[in-house]
């Protein structure tokens, strides 16, 4: 009657799938679990922050493009001889502001203010009719690069460099954060399935510890042999070894799990949720993948930077042809007010229009550079079609393996019900007299190591549905 009992207990915890593991106060959710990895992980903490300042950091490509203001002043004297003498010091004053910016087509352009104001000291005023004065100008500046650089290659370069460097770092970073996740889930569910495990191996425990009473008891009366109670000691003792090494996995689950919440190895685990057998049985297998994995993303983003890298190195080795130009209005006068009124008229306005030109002579390195970036591309679009064949295979293979592993748990279900059936029927026998000791430790055997294997199973299937998440990374979706 006890291992009948016990076999009891045993189809209570595997029916349809074992229950909540909920004799304890409070289950932590797998949702709840994976805020506390958020909260409390500091890997996963570093990985998420680096992401996430990357991203931000990407936004400074869009500086490049962006007015600048910019501004200046400075005062000083110049007391050194002159010839003939026309004062003992000059003091000046400075002062200018304005916008500049960068233009995508290449253009590059100031438009400032300038406010100066000198003062002769000691002035001769045979030489200096005016000892004090202020000058007052509005300015405009504008380059054109035409050949290293020209019509914007080099700044548009610039910015695609800055920003696909940065989204690499981000995607990089996104991936480890998200196996990070991954990782942590499937430690959620080791632990969860082998609390089942243990229950089984102490399950299968006691009943061979029943079935050793049973045969000592017979034995002991003279209606049994001395070879069952050897055979059944020596089930007591192989399912004790099973029993201790599922312990020890559980323990190291533990310990695992507690890891990704940045706690103790030996901190206790409260309860967890069960794992749904039936449910696994019946999980729908994606037919198309999702999106593209964040590591997959960020070698896109590196052949972009690649690229982007190989044109500024290019540029930059060219030979340099500038057309530029400069026009500013301008006014002087002792008072700093009638100064800036004078700045308002044409006719004493200053332009300069000019061209300038630089040639590296070196040509043999400056051809080494342009090629070394050019292989570089090449080594990237190589790393991005294996990035991309790689993740191919790596979906074909996880689809079909959880295809396989969402069908051997369904078969496994229906030899642990057959073993089940095949067990209790060989009990009712053995009591009865009708078969032997040694045939119902074989069936013992049979459906316990069919109820482990289902266990296993159903926690290799959480293990692969991980890994799927993995391809939802990216919004902008894969193939």
């Amino acid at each position: 009657m006890r291992a009948w009992s016990v076999l009891k207990t045993t189809k209570l915890i595997f029916a349809l799938g074992v229950g909540l593991v909920s004799a304890q106060s409070h289950a932590i959710s797998l949702n709840e679990y994976l805020e506390q990895v958020k909260s409390d992980s500091t890997s996963y903490k570093g990985t998420s922050t680096q992401a996430e300042g990357a991203a931000l950091q990407s936004r400074e490509a869009d500086l490049i493009f962006t007015p600048q203001l910019f501004a200046q002043a400075q005062v000083g004297h110049d007391a050194k001889p002159s010839q003939p003498k026309t004062s003992d010091d000059i003091k000046s004053e400075s002062y200018s502001l304005g916008l500049s910016q960068q233009f995508s087509f290449g253009l590059q352009g100031k438009l400032y203010y300038s406010l100066a104001k000198t003062e002769f000291v000691n002035a001769n005023t045979q030489m200096i009719s005016m000892p004090t004065y202020w000058d007052a100008s509005p300015k405009i500046e504008l380059t054109m690069p035409l050949w290293g650089g020209g019509f914007g290659r080099t700044a548009q370069a610039n910015e695609e460099l800055l920003r696909e460097s940065n989204k690499a770092d981000q995607f990089g970073s996104s991936a480890q954060s998200t196996s990070f996740l991954a990782q942590a889930e499937a430690a959620y569910w080791k632990l969860s399935a082998w609390g089942d495990v243990v229950k089984i191996q102490e399950t299968a425990s006691k009943a061979a510890q029943n079935i050793l009473d049973y045969v000592s008891k017979k034995k002991s009366m003279n209606l049994g042999e001395q070879a069952d109670v050897v055979q059944a000691r020596a089930l007591v003792e192989a399912r004790g070894l099973e029993l201790q090494i599922a312990r020890n996995e559980l323990k190291e689950a533990q310990r695992s799990f507690n890891k990704f919440i940045n706690k103790p190895a030996d901190a206790p685990v409260s309860g967890l949720e069960s794992v749904n057998y039936a449910a696994l049985e019946n999980i729908t297998v994606p037919s198309a993948r999702p999106g593209d994995r964040y590591d997959v993303k960020a070698t896109e983003a590196q052949l972009a930077s690649a690229k982007a890298n190989a044109t500024v190195v290019d540029e930059r080795n060219k030979p340099t042809l500038d057309v530029y130009g400069t026009y500013a209005l301008n006014g002087r006068d002792p008072q700093q007010t009638e100064a800036m009124k004078n700045a308002g008229y044409t006719d004493t306005d200053t332009q300069y229009i000019g061209v300038r030109f630089n040639m590296p002579l070196n040509v043999f390195a400056a051809n080494d550079a342009k090629a070394g970036a050019r292989k570089a591309v090449k080594a990237a679009e190589y790393n991005r079609e294996y990035a991309l064949y790689a993740q191919e295979m790596d979906w074909v293979n996880l689809t079909q393996n959880l295809a396989d592993a969402r069908d051997n748990l369904r078969l496994l279900g229906k030899i642990e019900e057959a073993q089940k059936t095949k067990l209790d029927v060989e009990r009712t026998r053995l009591r009865q007299g009708r078969t032997t000791t040694y045939q119902v430790l074989l069936f013992e055997q049979d459906y316990s190591a069919s109820a482990l294997s289902r266990v296993k199973s159903a926690a290799n299937i959480l293990a692969l549905q991980t890994q799927v998440k993995l391809y939802q990374a990216s919004p902008e979706g894969g193939k």
